[in-house]
Order: C-alpha cells, then structure tokens, then sequence
C-alpha cells in the first residue's frame, strides 16, 4: 500500500481540539469587537460628515484648512508609519532575543499606550500646554 493511499484511508484530525461551536463562538465575538471598536466609530464619522447633507460636505473638502488638515495628516502619516515599522521591528527584536538592562523599562514604554486612554494623554497635554 502506498503512503498516499494509507494516509487518504485514514480520518483527518481537526487542527484544533475545540468543538465546532466554540471556534464559532470566538470568530462571532471577533467579528463583534472589530464591528464595535473599529467600523462603528467609522460610521459615526462619516454621519456626522453627512449631517448637513453631501453638498456641505464636498463643499468643506474645498475650504483651504481642510486641504491643509488632509495635507498634515497625509504628511504625518508618511512619517510615522515607516518609523514605526523600523524602531518596532528593532524593539520586538531586541525584547525578543537579548537579556539587556532597562528591557523591563522598554516593554513598559511600548506597553503604556494600551494602558493610559488616548483621551486621557490629551487631557495631560491641553493641561501642559493651554488650549492654544
């Protein structure tokens, strides 16, 4: 009997051992938190955006500062995101594979912005700052 004629003879196992209704269960409640937490606020936006109707908003999209905010935003996002790509690869790395002092300190300071409410840091900063 050849190898591919025994294992086609045999019963396939699951690749996980959770019954059919659990692993169910948990792609529904990811489903449900990425609904709440990601396309619900995205819904809000765009109502609130279309509350005075299309024409108010194509004709806001014309104004000079919001063409400056989408301008910031863009240019801002150009910056960030590959500088997040390198100084987190280069930080998952280090935390991964070296015993260093101040990693513990390291960890933290990647952990704190899941922890303290962006609502929160913006509070400390009008505080700081002003509100100008």
């Amino acid at each position: 009997m050849s190898p591919d004629a025994a294992a086609s003879s045999h019963h396939v196992r699951a690749a996980t051992s959770e019954s059919r209704f659990a692993r169910l269960s948990l792609i529904v409640a990811a489903l449900a938190f990425v609904g709440l937490f990601l396309l619900l606020p995205l819904a809000a936006v765009f109502t609130e955006a279309l509350r005075k109707g299309p024409a108010e908003f194509f004709a806001a999209l014309g104004d000079a500062e919001t063409f400056s905010a989408i301008r910031l935003t863009l240019i801002v996002a150009a910056i960030a995101v590959p500088l997040n790509l390198v100084f987190g690869v280069a930080a998952a790395w280090a935390i991964a594979k070296f015993e260093f002092k101040g990693k513990a300190f390291l960890t933290t300071l990647i952990d704190l912005p899941f922890s303290v409410s962006p609502v929160i840091s913006g509070l400390v900063f009008v505080l700081l700052f002003g509100s100008h």
